[in-house]
């Protein structure tokens, strides 16, 4: 489905609906060119996730899902053991204390690099919806201001998610439409190509459309085999970025409200930032810890003041607030850390102005003792606290591992499927599943094949996907395909020596 303006309209504004008919690509599309602030809620039991959307922006999201909680997808990188994943769990539980806060607090990781890991925990989460092929969501208005100070950019997830993981048939029934026509980039469009990351190849593919281009001449006009160009036009199709030239017209009144509009000129400051490795990581660390932390708190903790200060303090407090993050601070090297500065800018002059106010500053001192007589009845839980009713898919995974290696393929199907259905993302359930399915029903070989293929679009180094490849296409009589999968996958699977043992048994059939 390719929407048009009114369409985007209509969608943002009903209250629920079927992923069936609207995809997750232009459902989260459709609330970004509304701007809307809301809660949307997608369901595919037993799997529920919660986005948050700011102004059109995905800034949070919750789900029942174990390997999803800040701890585990740590865990996963190799930035934390289990058992240290475990104690922050705890420690979270305890004072009610964010993972993120507690590992800056106890200096494990530099708060650049907590605000980077959780940016990648979201978007991790948030791509998962673009493998959903049924579920239900629900929209509905933000009851509580969000306190999370993540982003993630409409256009730059929409094109991730498409190009990697949007199931086919969603791709090709949304292109069905274009067929025939002259593409061409809207010259008004509401988001700009150059803010988002793309291949040399891919980029090639998007210039293209400059000219105007139909579907069938992109596989003889640029590198990018036709099933991948496709892809791609069909994320900058529901952008609206390309588009029918007899559509423009119609895209015109397109608008997208918050930060993925196109940017607004600035004018250039001649103020240069920090120039040592050093001072720059401290920078960078001190504006990340002030980000992470500014939602959650209010006036006189912004400012670093106490309830006793006075006004001169506070002005003092303020302007030294503002010397640390002026946005113009942020140029060169420390120019991507600009929005954020600007951000921390405007929040301390709203803090001032609180503090100035005697009406104002006088409620919240009376907010604050509140909070201390005990008024809130415990520690805010950390939604990336391990909790008993998340669903846990490596638990599933293991079990349906074991059953495999014991050739009891039935069995071990029904786990493998859940566990990939869990965490469609992750390489190793995708290909045990496609593995197990071939020996639970070897005429399935072609269907398995195609599992494991698009594995390795995804996932071009997973030596796994190469290995079982081979497996099977030795099987098969196709020797020669097989020989160079194996052969690839004992590079990228050492030091396993199953492939090297495969390829042994394989070359003497081929002699």
């Amino acid at each position: 489905m390719i929407p048009t303006a009114e369409q985007l309209a209509a969608i943002a504004r009903q209250p629920e609906g079927d992923l069936a008919q609207i995809p997750f690509p232009v459902l989260v599309r459709a609330l970004a060119a509304a701007g809307r602030t809301a809660e949307v809620d997608i369901v595919r039991a037993p799997l529920t996730k919660t986005i948050i959307f700011e102004a059109g922006v995905p800034v949070d999201c919750r789900s029942n899902l174990l390997h999803e909680t800040f701890g585990r997808f740590l865990v996963a990188r190799g930035s934390l053991n289990g058992a240290e994943a475990k104690e922050l769990a705890a420690e979270s539980a305890r004072t009610g204390l964010r993972v993120g806060e507690l590992l800056i607090r106890s200096e494990r990781m530099r708060p650049s690099e907590v605000f980077r890991a959780l940016q990648e925990n979201l978007a991790k989460k948030l791509l998962d919806g673009f493998t959903w092929r049924q579920g239900t969501f629900a929209i509905r208005p933000c009851e509580t201001a969000t306190k999370s100070p993540l982003k993630v950019k409409v256009p730059q997830l929409v094109v991730t998610g498409v190009v990697k993981l949007a199931r086919q048939d969603e791709v090709d029934q949304g292109l069905a439409d274009l067929v025939g026509k002259r593409l061409t980039i809207h010259p008004s469009p509401p988001y700009t190509l150059a803010n988002i990351r793309m291949s040399d190849a891919q980029r090639a593919v998007a210039r293209s459309f400059l000219g105007g281009k139909a579907l069938a001449d992109l596989a003889a006009e640029t590198r990018l085999p036709f099933a991948e160009s496709a892809r791609l036009t069909y994320a900058l199709a529901v952008l609206g970025i390309v588009v029918s030239e007899d559509r423009i017209a119609e895209t015109d009144s397109v608008q997208t409200v918050g930060p993925d509009t196109k940017p607004i000129a600035r004018t250039s400051q001649v103020l240069v930032a920090p120039r040592t490795g050093d001072e720059l990581q401290r920078v960078r660390d001190d504006l990340h810890a002030a980000y992470l932390r500014y939602r959650t708190q209010d006036s006189y903790e912004l400012l670093g003041l106490d309830e006793t200060t006075n006004m001169v303090e506070i002005e003092n407090g303020y302007l030294t607030f503002c010397q640390r993050f002026a946005p113009w601070r942020f140029v060169g090297e420390m120019a991507p850390l600009n929005e954020k500065a600007e951000e921390l800018f405007l929040a301390g002059g709203r803090a001032f102005g609180e503090l100035c106010n005697v009406d104002s500053r006088n409620a919240l001192l009376m907010r604050r003792k509140q909070l201390k007589a005990g008024t809130r009845k415990g520690p805010a839980t950390d939604r990336f606290a391990i909790r008993s009713e998340l669903l846990d898919p490596a638990v599933q995974f293991e079990k349906g591992a074991e059953l495999l290696v014991a050739e009891r393929y039935g069995e071990a199907l029904e786990l493998l499927a859940f566990s990939h259905d869990l965490d469609p993302q992750n390489s190793r359930y995708r290909s045990e599943l496609a593995y197990c399915r071939y020996r639970h029903d070897p005429y399935s070989a072609d269907d398995a094949l195609k599992e494991l293929d698009d594995t390795l679009r995804i996932d071009p180094k997973f030596g796994l996907a190469r290995y079982y490849s081979g497996v099977i296409r030795g099987e098969r009589g196709d020797l020669e395909a097989a020989e160079a999968e194996l052969r690839r996958a004992i590079k990228l699977m050492k030091p396993d020596r199953r492939p090297i043992e495969a390829l042994k048994a394989l070359l003497p059939r081929k002699a």
